[in-house]
């Protein structure tokens, strides 16, 4: 009998099975599996070591952890295990702390009905971020590709395998060969294979013998996209697996700094290569890791989900969900951030992608971006960053939202940000409200979110990227069977807070509450004590959170806007500006806009073009707080000593609107992959005229993948430019160096369409004007570039209006078409009246 016939005849001890055409089933009713939900690595490597540098208790923290994935309502999880941490140098399973936190883990992930795929080797070492400690594993004696040509190595991996899937859990009493709740097994993590495809089949075939040697029934799945080429796709087809697993990272990985925005375009699809190989007819497919990597905002994971479905797949799991304890500094996986308390928006975002993925049908059509970003209840917006999802029953939201939900009235989930039609909150963190009964709700409010610096740059333990402030904040609710006229009652451990209710308005804390009409009579059961799992929340200093606008128009209109980050209220916000050459500062009191935000409009006295400083002033129990500096006195001090200010440009109505200055968007590239044969740089360099800057840049030839050389300047998109909405031309500086004689310039809007002109460069410096009607549509390139490898490079985003529209600019495109080496120099690019 073939393995794969043991397979199919003892898989009625399992839960699943994968059928002949490939589509992963549910032993009990044919169903088909989708699962969603995330990797999560507490047990091992540095989320392990950080947590005992913290002390914090290791169980606890996962206890909290697997309760807040299951308040998302999250199914799945998957983990590629550190096999160096569990292993001797022959394989031989070690009995240790890692091995039995992850017996823990899975009990809490099964006692919340989350399913389970285990990847037991990873090969990579225990250290990112840190230094590779030497861990005794069989892995520490092996390259990665060795693992996979070295037959001996093939022998130890073997033993590992049998002895890993035969290990008792000894908080379930089952071995994992026999939890019903871990799925399936997927052997390799990320394989590295440079050997013949007969090589790699048999490499994969000789682990699957041994795994169903020691009596394995479930599916076992492989990786096909790490490296992956044809012939070696093809291998793995044909071994003896049920299933192929792939990777998304659409935005690349390590940046180091934020994107600033839209990446839809990035997920608008998936491809599947191997799909047309008749060996993988009968292979399911899995998605082992993804994340929009760099990426703050909360519309992107509803749109991954729905292009997972779009290309078949039946499992898909985000990488990494942050632990809670060590959240605040994002030190795992900087390029990754994700959880509940830290991240609410990202985290509702993910909450909705789940429902997405379980409710769209697999093999689904969706359309091609923008009109990809609705799909069935759910829609996605990157310039608002928010995704909803408004469904009869459920209604979730990521950012204050006016969609409103089809039948309020048949409500009975809600999950959100901000405000709704249904709720009014003015405090930044998650909340979720859950009908009980009729007229009786459980309502669970998570501490305020702040992220104080860029979570995605450089981190560490010692110091936070994110703050949580528990202070009381408004709330509304407006709910047809709850009504006006109702309670609030506190459930979680330690909680007195009992808020007076007016016309459905309450003060609330973070908390567990139950909301209970007047009228309706409730059952002991629903105001038994509930979990509420936070990390301990300090008193500290205030902050001011504000990103300086590189430009302001100097008209009446002109406002900042800051976000106070404070423990307890103050008594008043004073904007202090001054004009170069003022010996002193104009104050402005800012106004309260709700959940310690506010704004202030510029006295008239400064909006003239030039430059200018400021700074925020709290005052705060007579005490002043001056900001960015952190300054204990205000501007009008006799004794105040900041030197640190705030600064930005105030530019007459009309005046030209700069795109792209080199100087200061260097740090804003979008540039393709680097790599062995294909090497570049760029470099801000003067131009000829004094205090003009240029990009120069210089490739070795077009990019491989491409066949061109392109890049991409990126734009906040909170920076709409609604103050040049009449201006019809676009200026370009540039000049030719070496090998180039055309230019193609695209601006690309909050749609995805790339917009643009085709320059013919000489060898000096030349001023382009170009009416901006006489742009055209060309394909998008995606960058960062999206992994793996065979994803699309380009995207040809569905054309919905005649022309550009200049109030709607997120970027600009650079594309050349060099045969050879080349350079060219990029300098402003601007609109103008």
């Amino acid at each position: 009998m073939s393995i794969a016939s043991a397979y199919a005849q003892e898989r009625a001890s399992s839960l699943t099975y994968v059928d002949s055409q490939g589509v992963w089933r549910w032993v009990a009713t044919d169903a088909e599996v989708a699962l969603f939900g995330v990797n999560y690595t507490t047990p091992f490597a540095h989320a392990y070591r950080a947590h005992q540098r913290r002390r914090v208790d290791l169980r606890r923290a996962i206890e909290a952890d697997v309760a807040h994935l299951a308040r998302l309502r999250l199914d799945a999880f998957r983990i590629h295990v550190w096999d160096r941490e569990i292993t001797d140098h022959r394989g031989n399973l070690v009995e240790n702390e890692h091995l039995d936190l992850l017996d823990y883990l899975i009990a809490r992930l099964k006692a919340h009905g989350i399913a389970i795929v285990l990847t037991p080797i990873a090969w990579w070492g225990t250290g990112y971020p840190e230094p590779d400690p030497k861990t005794g594993g069989f892995s520490d004696n092996y390259t990665k590709c060795q693992l996979t040509a070295d037959t001996l190595a093939w022998r130890i991996q073997a033993n590992y395998l049998q002895q890993f899937i035969q290990h008792v859990n000894p908080y379930t009493g089952l071995s994992y060969r026999d939890d019903p709740d871990i799925l399936a097994i997927e052997i390799f993590n990320e394989p590295c294979h440079r050997t013949a495809p007969d090589t790699t089949r048999l490499y994969i075939n000789t682990l699957v013998a041994a795994l169903r040697e020691a009596g394995l029934n479930k599916p076992i799945f492989y990786n096909i996209s790490e490296g992956y080429h044809e012939a070696h796709g093809q291998a793995v087809c044909e071994a003896d697996v049920q299933g192929i697993t792939f990777q998304w990272y659409p935005t690349g990985l390590v940046r180091g700094r934020m994107l600033e925005s839209n990446m839809l375009p990035n997920v608008d699809r998936y491809l599947v290569p191997p799909a047309a190989f008749p060996a993988c007819q009968n292979k399911t497919r899995m998605v082992y890791e993804f994340d929009a990597a760099d990426v703050g905002g909360s519309y992107m994971y509803p749109a991954m989900a729905r292009s997972f479905r779009v290309a078949g797949f039946q499992w898909a799991t985000q990488f990494a969900y942050d632990p809670l304890f060590i959240a605040d500094a994002n030190t795992e996986y900087p390029t990754h951030y994700v959880n509940l308390v830290y991240t609410p928006s990202k985290a509702v975002s993910l909450m909705i992608a789940g429902e997405v993925f379980r409710r769209l049908p697999r093999g689904v059509s969706a359309g091609t971006y923008p009109e990809s970003a609705r799909f069935g209840p759910f829609w996605v917006d990157a310039t608002q960053d928010v995704s909803v999802m408004a469904a009869d029953t459920v209604f979730y939201y990521t950012n204050t939202t006016s969609a409103m939900p089809p039948q309020p009235a048949q409500l009975r989930h809600i999950a959100g940000v901000g405000s709704s039609p249904v709720v009014d909150y003015e405090g930044t963190g998650a909340y979720f409200l859950d009908r009980l009964q009729p007229g009786l709700w459980r309502l669970e409010v998570y501490p305020d979110a702040f992220w104080i610096t860029d979570p995605f740059g450089a981190t560490g333990l010692h110091r936070s990227v994110a703050r949580l402030v528990a202070r009381e904040r408004r709330m509304r609710v407006r709910l047809p069977d709850l009504g006006l006229d109702f309670t609030v009652e506190p459930l979680n451990a330690g909680n007195t807070h009992r808020p007076a209710v007016h016309e459905g308005t309450f003060g609330i804390r973070p908390g567990v509450y139950v909301l209970r009409a007047r009228h309706v009579a409730v059952d002991a059961v629903a105001l038994r004590p509930a979990p509420f799992y936070v990390p301990p929340i300090p008193e500290a200093p205030p902050l001011v959170v504000h990103t300086p606008p590189e430009v302001l128009v100097a008209d009446t209109s002109a406002q900042l806007k800051v976000q106070l980050v404070a423990s307890w209220p103050v008594d008043s916000v004073w904007l202090y500006v001054r004009r170069a050459g003022w010996r002193g500062f104009q104050g402005v009191r800012m106004e309260a806009l709700g959940g310690d935000r506010y704004r202030a409009v510029l006295p008239a006295s400064v909006l003239r073009p030039g430059k200018l400083e400021y700074a925020v002033t709290l005052y705060q129990a007579g005490n002043a707080y001056t900001f960015p500096g952190g300054e204990p006195r205000a501007p009008i001090d006799w004794d105040f000593a900041g030197r640190t200010f705030w600064q930005t440009i105030l530019v007459a109505p009309g005046a030209p609107w700069v795109l792209f200055d080199a100087a200061r968007d260097v740090t804003r590239l979008l540039l393709p992959r680097f790599r062995r044969d294909f090497r570049f740089s760029v470099e801000a360099v003067p131009t000829d005229v004094p205090g003009q800057w240029a990009l120069e840049v210089t490739t070795s030839g077009p990019d491989p993948e491409s066949g061109v050389f392109a890049f991409r300047v990126e734009r906040a998109m909170a920076a709409q430019l609604q103050q040049v909405a009449a201006f019809t031309q676009l200026r370009v500086r540039a000049r030719a160096l070496e090998g180039v004689q055309v230019l193609e310039l695209a601006l690309v809007d909050d749609e995805g369409v790339a917009w643009a002109a085709t320059l013919r460069l000489d060898s000096k410096w030349r001023d382009y004007t170009v009416p901006l009607r006489s742009l055209r549509p060309v394909p998008l390139v995606l960058l960062p570039r999206p992994y793996p490898q065979f994803l699309p490079y380009f995207l040809e985003a569905t054309v919905r209006k005649p022309h550009v529209d200049p109030a709607r600019i997120a970027g600009i495109q650079v594309v050349v078409r060099p045969t050879g080496k080349a350079a060219f120099a990029l300098g402003p690019v601007m609109l103008t009246p």
